[in-house]
């Protein structure tokens, strides 16, 4: 079944079975996703405190604009941890899996164009044009104009149906008006089925609003919180994301008509790929030699970082909190990696052919991340954070990731 037209023209909303629930939170994961890795670039891509060329103002302005938007990336990451809560909840795995940037136009809704591009006034427009509250009219700059997607929705069927949408916002109210029809249908507790034990909370993610769900309610909240923090707030609040991308570009708007030479960001590529691709329009192939070095330890990395978060969902045993926390202190140590890496990339050249233009860390996707056997997780985690910590890069890089592999140990652990 569906519903009618939602406000300010939106598409109608596609209701039905479990599966079509699942669908649409495998979406919802896939868009927050690909719109963490989007502001983490545009946020590595940001000049340090103490780059040649800023002024003092500018300087400290570039370091506020760095902390706003890792801040928003930071909310998007919770989000993904919230989805993946209620995706386990109602009986599923988490869905960390994800297409490479570019992300090709008709796989979301020509409405939503997800890529790789540096700091700039039309990257934030961008980024205030996804996250535009619910009803409020704007327009994406003509740079991220894709041609028209317009998905083909259907009623309920056995397979799950695309549900369009011209705002994220509308998206998390089809998850909202799927999650009532079924607890209309199943009934609460033959809905969530999980449990709480197998899900992720604050205690262990360290980030607020991340919480178990085991019942209508706990949805219910965790959609409002998504929403409320950035992604078609009606509301609109103060601190939204889009109030928070408003924020820096009228600041940067100010500053650059100071100083019309200002320049806060790197010259990075837009799309920077890591191997050479099939089809190279509109993509960069990061081929430096020591960019490529970097690019490959930055995205091995992020690769890991997924499987370790992979892990922590869905867990049993004996100590399931204790080898959260555990895998918790491992993905903040691929996450400062990480980080440095992307930032070291952004100030190297991205080509011998094309010096001028910087690399950036592309994100490049594993084939596949799903959960390891729980009875070799161990060995296998500590086999990779092994290799990434014995690469031929500065220690400040590695240092973190060779102590966390000889750390780690799980309850399953043969080593324990």
């Amino acid at each position: 079944m569906s519903s009618p037209p939602g406000t300010g023209g939106e598409p109608e909303i596609v209701t039905g079975s479990r599966e079509q629930l699942f669908h649409l939170l495998a979406e919802a994961s896939e868009i927050e996703h690909s719109l963490m890795c989007s502001y983490l670039y545009a946020a590595f891509s940001l000049k340090s405190h103490d780059t040649e060329g800023l002024s003092a103002a500018e300087s400290k302005a570039v370091a506020r604009w760095r902390k706003a938007i890792m801040g928003v990336a930071i909310e998007e990451m919770g989000h993904l941890m919230l989805v993946a809560n209620l995706t386990v909840a109602i009986g599923g795995r988490p869905h960390f899996a994800r297409p490479n940037f570019p992300v090709a136009p008709g796989y979301f809704p020509a409405g939503v164009v997800v890529r790789l591009s540096g700091f700039s006034a039309a990257t934030l427009d961008h980024f205030i044009f996804l996250e535009r509250p619910l009803g409020v009219e704007r327009d994406d700059p003509a740079c991220y104009e894709a041609p028209d997607a317009a998905r083909d929705q259907h009623g309920a069927g056995l397979m799950p149906s695309a549900q369009d949408y011209t705002t994220i916002g509308h998206l998390y109210e089809a998850i909202r008006q799927n999650l009532s029809g079924l607890v209309r249908k199943l009934g609460e507790q033959d809905l969530f089925l999980g449990g709480r034990s197998t899900q992720v909370d604050k205690a262990v993610a360290g980030l607020d609003g991340v919480a178990a769900i085991d019942d209508i309610a706990g949805a219910y909240a965790a959609i409002d919180l998504i929403v409320e923090q950035g992604e078609g707030s009606p509301a609109d609040r103060e601190e939204s994301h889009y109030r928070s991308f408003l924020a820096v570009r009228d600041e940067f708007t100010t500053l650059l008509s100071a100083n019309p030479g200002f320049e806060p960001a790197w010259p990075v590529a837009d799309n920077p790929v890591l191997r050479h691709p099939p089809e190279p329009q509109g993509k960069v192939h990061i081929d430096a030699p020591e960019a490529a070095a970097m690019l490959d330890f930055a995205c091995a990395s992020y690769g890991l970082l997924l499987r370790v978060l992979g892990q922590m969902f869905g867990r049993t045993g004996s100590d399931i909190a204790g080898d959260q926390k555990t895998l918790m202190s491992v993905a903040f140590e691929l996450m400062h990696a990480l980080g440095a890496a992307a930032s070291e990339l952004a100030t190297l050249p991205a080509s011998t052919a094309t010096p001028q233009i910087h690399a950036g860390m592309s994100f490049t996707m594993l084939r596949g991340v799903e959960p390891l056997l729980a009875d070799v997780e161990a060995v296998l985690l500590r086999e990779q954070l092994s290799l990434l910590g014995e690469a031929r890069l500065a220690s400040h890089f590695t240092a973190g990731l060779r102590d966390a592999a000889a750390a780690l140990r799980l309850a399953s652990d043969p080593r324990r």
